[in-house]
């Protein structure tokens, strides 16, 4: 991934976060890009799974999106999660890819490259929209109990700090 496709995609982030912080834990990005590390660093990456041509993002969330057919039509289809891809005006796949987008799809998950901000921010308000109200629901109430169970963890680690100053005091 390249600076400018970083750059989007850290704005798209940042703007999902504040969008739909439900669902934070739930977006997350697939890192398999190629690096500088030793031929011995990326043998153990490929054999603890990772996969060239996997998508940037993927959305962990099952939606019914509406897909314009004709006219008029919109059809829903159900998808599993949302596989994002992202790249700069004039980026193109890569044939790996590309491969990954046949399969991604072929499981039942949506897959789209996004190339700016508000083509993500059209993609994300649209599938969120399908994902059911039980489910978002679901989602919302594990979130909570999980930020209050982090609270709960923070206020132990304060007090422990609180009362072992107080005995060496």
């Amino acid at each position: 991934m390249n600076h400018t496709e970083s750059r989007i995609q850290q704005q798209c982030i940042a703007w999902f976060r504040a969008e739909y912080p439900e669902f934070t834990m739930l977006l997350t990005h697939v890192a398999n890009e190629g690096n500088a590390h030793s031929r011995v660093s990326g043998a153990i990456h490929k054999a603890e799974g990772t996969v060239a041509g996997v998508a940037d993002l993927i959305l962990f969330a099952a939606s019914d999106v509406g897909i314009p057919y004709k006219e008029g039509v919109v059809l829903l289809r159900h998808y599993h999660g949302l596989g994002i891809e992202m790249k700069t005006k004039l980026g193109k796949q890569t044939q790996q890819q590309k491969d990954f987008q046949r399969m991604f799809e072929a499981a039942g998950f949506m897959y789209v490259v996004i190339r700016s901000l508000e083509e993500f921010q059209e993609v994300i308000r649209n599938y969120i929209k399908g994902i059911k109200d039980d489910t978002r629901k679901e989602i919302r109430d594990a979130n909570r109990a999980r930020l209050k169970e982090q609270e709960d963890r923070e206020r132990e680690k304060f007090y422990k700090v609180i009362n072992n100053k107080n005995k060496k005091s």
